[in-house]
């Protein structure tokens, strides 16, 4: 389908599967028809055929899937896992996002400075980390969105293809679209080279040869046919759900336009004009449209309101008095436990936090949102003193967008407006870039 009208986005977050099926309007707006989920325990989310169960499960209760012409999926970035390359079956089960390993000498010796392969979490140190546990023999590196899309086209040999988001952990040259010499020659022998050259990249969106079978059809209730294009990560298919204007099925991505994410942590991502990479402090670009994605993540964040004991009604009643003209002036630093890696590098920081028995809980639950406010705050002055274009406006997302007092000092304290995203559901995002094309 040259144009699509109808998209299936699917995101595999950490607690489950959602997915939307999304209509394109004569208008040119974009609408869900339906969306669906299903939710996996910490165990179950590591474990591949769980993956594909509980996906089938919720296409299963789907009825609009007749109408799909293109699909999308996104993962949890630098979740990555070994399949057999004639076969796709699973050789090495699955290494998370969060999973850190020894970080490799070969990394430190030939990544250029401040790379995120460098992080003992990303893909490539695990892909290195497989390789010294026992050789690698016709097995192919993927991501968690380019297995389980490989999974939705055929049920024989795979179809393996990455994108540039998922595959950037992996050491992907996102300025060049290759893979780098530095990996290539200098950290990977022969047959670890066919490990990773056999995983395509391509744009995210991109049609890419992966097209649903007949017995793929037969086993996911997908049409034949169907393109199953190139795909991303979930935070990135948040930013994109977060960044389409509904009701012209645009995506605002212009420089200085931000999406924050007040969950238990603080994500912000910022599109730039400059590329801006910094691993010592968790600041890594990737490449969306032609612009550049700046972010970085805050160990602080809304967590701390549970940690203090505050319920959904206090915090919209106690909310209502809150000074939009309020600054940091206590130092408030909301971390739930020692350690931070951006706006600052620092695994020993401690938290910042008011007295937990104070009587006056209004004025602790402001002290906490003046406090992670403070911490976007500082995020969006770190990127922009490395280069980053600077804020113009921030979208919210997560379940801290929903306070609109909270809205009005947040946008005190940066400078700019900020408004509530009106969807920010990843399977969203995953199937507008699929719509896009």
């Amino acid at each position: 389908a040259l144009n699509p009208g109808v998209a299936l986005g699917i995101d595999l977050g950490t607690s489950g599967v959602r997915v939307n099926v999304v209509e394109k309007k004569t208008n040119g707006g974009v609408a869900v028809l339906e969306e669906a989920s299903a939710a996996w325990s910490d165990a179950e989310g590591r474990q591949p055929d769980v993956w594909l169960s509980k996906l089938r499960e919720t296409l299963q209760s789907c009825t609009e899937l007749s109408k799909v012409e293109r699909v999308a999926v996104s993962g949890t970035s630098g979740s990555c896992l070994l399949v057999d390359a004639d076969t796709g079956k699973v050789t090495r089960g699955p290494l998370m996002y969060n999973d850190a390993v020894e970080p490799s000498p070969l990394i430190d010796a030939a990544a250029p400075p401040g790379h995120c392969t460098r992080s003992a979490t990303s893909a490539l140190a695990k892909l290195l980390h497989w390789a010294s546990e026992k050789k690698l023999e016709n097995e192919v590196i993927c991501h968690q969105a380019d297995y389980v899309a490989s999974a939705l086209a055929s049920t024989g040999k795979p179809v393996l293809v990455s994108d540039w988001h998922n595959a950037l952990k992996l050491g992907f040259d996102i300025n060049k679209l290759e893979w780098p010499g530095w990996i290539l020659e200098r950290c990977l022998n022969a047959d670890e080279r066919n490990t990773l050259t056999r995983l395509r990249v391509t744009r995210p969106g991109d049609v890419c040869e992966r097209v649903v079978s007949a017995e793929a059809s037969e086993a996911w209730g997908l049409p034949a046919g169907v393109e199953v294009v190139g795909g991303t990560t979930d935070s990135i298919a948040a930013f994109v759900a977060c960044a389409t204007d509904i009701d012209k099925g645009a995506l605002n991505v212009a420089a200085g336009d931000a999406v924050t994410s007040l969950g238990s942590t603080t994500a912000l991502k910022l599109v730039s004009d400059t590329r801006v990479d910094d691993s010592s402090v968790g600041v890594y670009s990737h490449r969306l449209e032609d612009n550049w994605l700046v972010g970085g993540a805050s160990n602080a964040g809304c967590r701390v309101l549970r940690e203090f004991a505050f319920t959904n009604e206090e915090l919209e009643q106690l909310s209502t008095g809150l000074d939009a003209a309020a600054t940091n002036t206590k130092g408030i630093y909301p971390l739930v436990a020692p350690g931070e890696r951006f706006p600052y590098n620092d695994a020993s920081k401690e938290p910042v936090l008011p007295p937990r028995d104070g009587g006056d809980r209004a004025a602790v639950l402001a002290d906490l949102l003046v406090g992670i406010a403070d911490v976007e705050r500082l995020g969006y002055q770190a990127l922009k003193e490395r280069g980053a274009t600077p804020l113009k406006a921030v979208a919210s997302a997560g379940g801290g967008a929903r306070n609109p007092q909270w809205a009005a000092l947040r946008s005190n304290l940066l400078g700019v407006d900020v408004v509530r995203a009106a969807n920010s559901d990843a399977a969203f995002g995953a199937a507008v870039l699929a719509l896009r094309g």
